[in-house]
């Protein structure tokens, strides 16, 4: 019996070991109950000029008055929006409580769609629009948003939606959502989870029990960019900057070799595995019965500083193709390579 299923049984809403629970028993999302809202704000004044808000039915709002903003609200559960939680909210709620629960479609987007080349509809952190400053046309581009990303949430296997809401289920950026889609998560178990899903695909020895307990956004991020298949995908410069943790936490998980060894570093690590991967040779060069590129090149692999002198036609080129084609496979990372030499650059 897998992992999984020893945590999850048969599905649940009161296991006596209080191991799985729901997030929320709140009415979901196509119950119909909620509104996309969008607000545009002075550059230098930084007071409100526009509010725009769209209804589920389709309804909309577009005044500048908060009052009557809160009355077209007034039956809905879910204020959705793009950066609602640290940008819209910010200026709709400076003197009154927020009732409604909020739900961020940028936050999540990342998280559904970290494959290049992302969501139709986003760029960077932003929206894509027709329209500057057009309140009401943007609500339209976040509803369209939020229904792919209510889908893409479904669609995913019943493990990796648990391990998401498992992780993110307290941070505000994420709540509403998890809230939305009454996410189930769970209690014990996280990173026994965690190296099910990723078997093959991260080291067996990184120390999961710190990233959850410390990053788990950051881990989150990183997952989901691990699960893409196109080495193009990166992160977003906006989530690197708010989360700069997910670069250590890649490098962490998937290029730092274990001590204690385990099949993901004994392969995908391996110099000698990744040389027959890639170049297709079963073995390096020696120079006088040096092994001088598999040192370099172990090196490279392994974060050292390092000065490798060689002989013409000592096989330089592969020594940094190697490292960088590691790397770019492993973390989606790029490699610099200076050089003077034209057979080099041309390498």
């Amino acid at each position: 019996m897998s992992i999984w299923s020893k945590l999850i049984g048969i599905k649940k809403t009161e296991d006596r070991n209080n191991i799985i629970g729901n997030k929320t028993t709140s009415v979901p999302c196509s119950a119909h109950n909620y509104a996309i809202v969008d607000v545009e704000i002075g550059l230098k004044d930084h007071r409100i000029h526009d509010i725009g808000a769209l209804k589920h039915d389709n309804t909309t709002f577009h005044k500048t008055s908060k009052e009557e903003l809160f009355i077209f609200l007034n039956d809905v559960d879910y204020i959705c929006g793009h950066n609602i939680v640290h940008h819209d909210a910010k200026y709709l709620f400076t003197d009154k409580i927020c009732r409604w629960i909020l739900v961020d479609t940028l936050y999540v987007s990342p998280l559904l769609f970290p494959e290049h080349p992302y969501h139709r509809l986003v760029k960077d952190d932003k929206l894509m629009s027709e329209q500057m400053n057009n309140p009401v046309n943007d609500c339209k581009k976040a509803k369209d948003l939020l229904l792919d990303e209510i889908a893409c949430w479904h669609s995913l296997p019943k493990e990796k939606r648990i391990l998401f809401a498992s992780l993110l289920k307290d941070k505000k950026e994420f709540e509403g959502f998890l809230s939305m889609v009454s996410a189930e998560y769970i209690h014990k178990g996280i990173p026994e989870l965690i190296k099910e899903l990723y078997a093959g695909k991260i080291c067996q020895h990184a120390d999961l029990d710190m990233l959850i307990n410390q990053y788990p956004c950051g881990l989150a991020y990183a997952l989901a960019l691990i699960d893409t298949t196109d080495y193009r995908s990166i992160t977003p410069g906006w989530v690197l900057y708010n989360y700069p943790e997910v670069e250590f936490i890649i490098k962490l998980l998937r290029h730092t070799t274990c001590k204690e060894g385990c099949d993901y570093c004994h392969t995908q690590l391996d110099v000698l595995h990744n040389l027959k991967t890639f170049f297709g040779y079963e073995r390096f060069r020696t120079y006088e019965g040096e092994p001088l590129q598999e040192r370099a090149a172990q090196a490279a692999v392994k974060g050292k500083s390092l000065l490798a002198i060689f002989p013409t036609g000592g096989g330089k080129s592969l020594t940094f193709q190697l490292p960088a084609l590691m790397a770019g496979h492993s973390v989606h990372g790029l490699t610099v390579v200076i050089s003077p030499l034209q057979s080099l650059m041309k390498d």
